[in-house]
């Protein structure tokens, strides 16, 4: 596999920094001395300070000023801070920087909320486009006011014989005319990983539940250049400092993507320090997904202090939002948001727990952190069981295994992660923006499992925040949006997007919200040594704020601004 080449090249070349990487405190005199600021640095020994010294792009010391001060040189540079707020550079753990970038190649791709919305994006690419596939990327029914997705019909009244895709990864919407180009019809069997959803009269209505392979064929002509990933990822990097992010967990990237990387990094315009997680289609049959495991090169933790290897991930399951999450009982009877009617469904499992098992053991042996998508409580339940399994033959504590969004942690749950050690990588955009449709669909006992961040700390368990950021540029209208501020205001207010407050005794404090994008993010790939807090020998990645973020009120938190974004002690935003 080319995959192998490649990281066996990095290793051998630049990428070859100790693992964990260690504080290094330079010898000074500062580089820069910033001060009259409140910099809230996450150390717990000087949790707030007036001012800080850096030197070679590292934190060389943090307290009062004239303590501090005393090893700044003749060639320090003094920058008054004014009173503002100082956080640490900020991390989100879950993102997917360059097909975010790419959705928005040809044009800016409106927010969809209702039929009207996506109607008038299909008209425009209609018009605009040569391609005769239009593919809109990401529609949610949860998002949408019809609280449904359009049918094959409903499409087909403004699409012509254009075929149509709504997609959103794991369901999609055909029209008639993309149903043909697939070769669906009315005859067709449903699919042993999916459903085709009918109407009453047994005809296909277009919705196609998992069963990616029925739908991966028509979208096989959307492919990009190496130059347009490249540009995508420059331009998503300069977005993210923007809003202070000056670290990520890349959550999904095979060989393409990490040629992207290889390449700024190389060139110098790397911007975000990255920590890359390897994916395997685990679907395919045992033996095969051990060989790409096997062939995938160094594993968790080989590269630099700017671009990592990091997590193994396999997907277990589908999408809470989209009915194919596999639940611990069966999504029941007011399944009108999701478009299918059967009350026994749990949704989708696409890995036996024995095949699991099977690739947690080979990515223990070989050096990986294991992670997995796992949206449903069921999934989540039987991930947990594979890493007991293998924990009794060869201890994972202490590799820090991951969940990836695991949304319905029961009490047990909860439990066995802190027993293992195993943290959690959730996204707090699922709650707020979908809790008012889930909550319809699933009840109070389930939504009081959602995204419980209360529970989850007191049991000592460490959740980092992050976005799950995968279409769109802009950094609040994005889907889903990666401001970490607003983040912020999610997991300390609980405030849904109907303003409805699910589950109040959940509610976190600023500290601890602000904690989710530093230190705790920086604990999930390993690097709290060097990044997630302001304290010497780490690395000078902060932030400055237009406001103090652990004071001001609750509708002032989401609306936090950045002056100035600063990595390694270097300026890589700067509000105008």
């Amino acid at each position: 596999m080319r995959s192998f080449p490649l990281l066996m090249l990095a290793a051998a070349t630049a990428w070859s920094q100790p693992w964990p990487p260690q504080r290094e405190i330079p010898a000074g005199p500062a580089d820069a001395l910033y001060y009259n600021g409140k910099i809230v640095t996450m150390w717990p020994e000087r949790p707030v300070v007036e001012s800080m010294t850096i030197a070679d792009g590292r934190v060389l010391d943090v307290g009062i000023t004239q303590v501090v001060g005393r090893k700044a040189g003749p060639r320090t540079r003094q920058i008054n801070l004014g009173g503002r707020t100082v956080v640490p550079g900020l991390i989100d753990s879950h993102v997917h920087p360059i097909s975010a970038a790419l959705a928005e190649s040809e044009r800016e791709i409106p927010v969809l909320r209702s039929f009207e919305d996506i109607q008038a994006f299909v008209e425009l690419a209609i018009e605009e486009q040569s391609a005769v596939l239009v593919f809109v990327p990401k529609v949610y029914s949860t998002r949408l006011r019809e609280r449904r997705y359009p049918n094959r019909w409903e499409i087909d009244e403004y699409s012509g014989d254009r075929p149509v895709v709504l997609d959103n990864g794991y369901a999609a919407v055909l029209n008639s005319a993309a149903l043909r180009q697939a070769g669906i019809s009315n005859s067709s069997l449903d699919p042993s990983n999916g459903k085709l959803v009918r109407n009453d009269d047994g005809e296909v209505t277009g919705l196609i539940i998992g069963a990616r392979q029925l739908v991966s064929p028509l979208l096989s002509a959307r492919r990009h250049s190496h130059v347009q990933r490249v540009e995508a990822l420059r331009r998503m990097q300069r977005a993210y400092n923007s809003v202070g992010i000056t670290s990520v967990i890349d959550r999904s990237q095979g060989v393409e993507g990490l040629r992207a990387y290889r390449e700024i990094r190389e060139d110098g315009t790397m911007r975000v320090r990255t920590y890359v997680t390897r994916t395997v289609n685990a679907e395919r049959p045992l033996d095969e997904v051990l060989e790409a495991i096997e062939a995938l090169g160094p594993a968790t933790g080989a590269g630099d202090e700017m671009l990592r290897v990091g997590s193994l991930k396999v997907f277990l399951d589908g999408g809470i939002l989209l009915g194919t999450a596999f639940m611990r009982t069966p999504y029941g009877e007011n399944t009108e948001v999701y478009g299918f009617d059967d009350p026994d469904y749990r949704g989708e499992l696409r890995v036996q727990p024995d095949k699991l098992r099977s690739i947690v053991r080979t990515a223990a042996r070989l050096g990986w952190q294991m992670t997995a998508h796992t949206t449903g409580g069921g999934s989540t339940d039987i991930l947990l069981e594979a890493y007991e399994a293998v924990n009794q033959e060869t201890s994972i504590t202490g590799r820090r295994f991951a969940l990836t969004h695991a949304n319905f942690l029961s009490v047990e749950a909860i439990r066995r992660a802190a027993n293992l050690g195993v943290v959690v990588d959730m996204q707090p955009a699922w709650y707020h923006f979908d809790g008012p449709a889930l909550s319809q669909a699933l009840g109070d006992q389930r939504m009081a499992r959602l995204q419980p961040y209360r529970a989850i700390l007191d049991a000592g368990v460490i959740v980092a925040g992050g976005s799950d950021h995968m279409i769109k540029l802009d950094p609040r209208e994005s889907l889903n949006p990666y401001d970490p501020f607003l983040g912020m205001w999610m997991v300390a207010t609980r405030i849904a997007a109907d303003g409805h407050v699910y589950n109040p005794e959940q509610r976190i404090s600023r500290e601890e919200a602000l904690r989710m994008w530093t230190w705790n993010a920086a604990y999930l790939s390993f690097e709290e040594g060097v990044k997630g807090s302001l304290e010497p020998g780490k690395y000078a990645d902060f932030v400055v704020l237009d406001r103090d973020i652990l004071t001001c009120p609750d509708d002032k938190l989401r609306e936090t601004r950045v002056l100035e974004t600063l990595l390694a002690g270097k300026t890589v935003y700067r509000s105008e």
